[in-house]
């Protein structure tokens, strides 16, 4: 008897390779499932900007180079923990003085003279509360004018000049050459003083006055001279005041009536604009039109009514804010987001918590000075370091939900390659469960062998030069 075998010829899998070749940022506004693979739902502490992962925003020290020599800027002489900082000029006979004032969370007021051969922090005095300060060149002197809760002064250098007991304002501004203010009193009404003379309140055409403005926009929070004329930030709103020396001439506009609550600490001059940030986004302002800005991360963004503040500098936005992602931190801030004017992209400094910034342009230094209570204490540049101080920031950089386009069939996830040039964690979740690979310098290939439906990928790094340049995605598809 002859027997016969039939063999069956069992069909290969139909293998994809998706190769990310270009990582972008993060993007909130479309549907995990609906986002290209570069683009990331939740990324932080890794930039962006050549299409591949570097390193991201830290604090870096920061060195003044005087007359041959290079002192680094730290506190050295205090240690408080500063919550604002205000600059001035001051010139002397013979050169220029650049002064930093920072406001100490024990509430005294603290001098750096930053373009001092050994700079170092010292103490002012205690004067109560700082609410407002704006620099200003009294009797053909130049220095701060500063308002407490004590009343009004002048500081330059070391000495604080009482100008007045009764006029206490939360924001000040000097516009052709009167100084306009918000009374702590009365919110609602905008003071300017005479000519020349902050002493000088007095009502009347030929001295100071004052503009009453009802409640539909809120009280006024910020006052800002920018183009030649004076606008006046309401909590829901902008007004432009044309304000010349004549008051009869005075004339107020109303620009825009917001929907959200414009942040006090968030405005900002930024060249041909104002920026700030309001509970519903952030947006530019250029004296006439307001837009918004950052539409991709506008969901990330939580209340900062109390706590977020922002300088520019360079083109750039600095906000210090605190954004709805797994934080080790807990009240006030804990990111900060640098937004680029020009080029409109942005990046995402997270678990980082600046208590406040200056912009700096004095002799080599040219950048923004912040003060970080975490991950470290630390004063020192905003640069893309990686790190804040000696602590390593944490990088993380999350896939959209992948489904790699296929409806039928069986799924296996064959292979993943990533090249970095330091260590990472590689984090694969298929269905829900997650998987962690740990990959060294150089091309990773992570064997994977395991059937999904759904995946999503998270490369992570603690160190502080990390890079990840490409990654490729391989998936064997059997049946139908």
């Amino acid at each position: 008897m002859i027997r016969s075998y039939r063999t069956t010829r069992v069909t290969p899998p139909r293998r994809r390779r998706y190769v990310l070749s270009r990582f972008e940022g993060v993007n909130t506004t479309v549907a995990e499932e609906k986002l290209p693979l570069r683009f990331s739902p939740k990324s932080y502490n890794f930039s962006l900007g050549k299409g591949v992962l570097a390193p991201g925003i830290g604090v870096a020290a920061g060195y003044i180079r005087k007359n041959g020599t290079s002192h680094q800027i730290k506190k050295r002489s205090t240690t408080p923990r500063f919550v604002k900082f205000y600059r001035y000029t001051m010139h002397n006979l013979t050169n220029r003085t650049e002064k930093l004032v920072g406001y100490g969370a024990d509430g005294a007021l603290y001098d750096y003279t930053l373009s001092a051969q050994y700079p170092t922090f010292g103490s002012i005095g205690n004067y109560g509360a700082v609410l407002s300060a704006a620099p200003y060149t009294y009797d053909g002197m130049e220095g701060l004018l500063v308002s407490t809760e004590s009343g009004l002064y002048f500081l330059r250098d070391f000495v604080m000049t009482r100008l007045s007991f009764s006029e206490i304002f939360t924001s000040m501004c000097v516009h052709n050459d009167r100084v306009y203010a918000t009374l702590f009193l009365d919110e609602y009404k905008l003071c300017f003083s005479d000519d020349f003379d902050p002493t000088n309140w007095n009502l009347s055409l030929s001295e100071g006055g004052y503009i009453s403005f009802g409640t539909e926009m809120g009280r006024i929070i910020e006052l800002k001279s920018f183009g030649g004329m004076l606008y006046v930030f309401f909590e829901h709103g902008i007004a432009r005041l044309t304000a010349y020396n004549d008051q009869t001439e005075f004339r107020v506009g109303k620009l825009y009536l917001s929907v959200g609550t414009i942040y006090k600490g968030t405005i900002a001059d930024c060249g041909d604009r104002i920026m700030f940030a309001a509970s519903d986004g952030v947006f530019s302002f250029d004296g006439v039109s307001v837009q918004k800005v950052m539409t991709e991360i506008e969901e990330l963004f939580e209340d900062g009514r109390d706590t977020a503040h922002a300088v520019c500098h360079g083109g750039k936005y600095y906000l210090a804010c605190s954004l709805g992602m797994d934080s080790a931190l807990s009240g006030g801030t804990n990111s900060l987001v640098v937004y680029d004017v020009w080029k409109k992209s942005f990046e995402i400094a997270h678990d980082l918590k600046v208590s406040a910034m200056a912009p700096l342009d004095v002799d080599t230094v040219s950048g923004v000075l912040a003060d970080v209570s975490y991950p470290e204490e630390y004063l020192g540049l905003v640069e893309p370091c990686g790190k804040v101080g000696t602590t390593s920031t944490h990088k993380v950089w999350v896939s959209p939900l992948v489904t790699t386009g296929e409806e039928t069939g069986r799924k296996i996830l064959r292979e993943v390659r990533v090249r970095s040039d330091t260590a990472a964690t590689l984090l694969l979740e298929l269905d829900g469960t997650s998987h962690t690979y740990a990959l060294t310098e150089g091309l990773n290939k992570v064997r994977v062998m395991r059937a999904f439906d759904k995946l999503r990928f998270t490369i992570a790094s603690d160190e502080a030069l990390a890079r990840i340049t490409e990654t490729e995605i391989t998936v064997d598809i059997f049946g139908e």
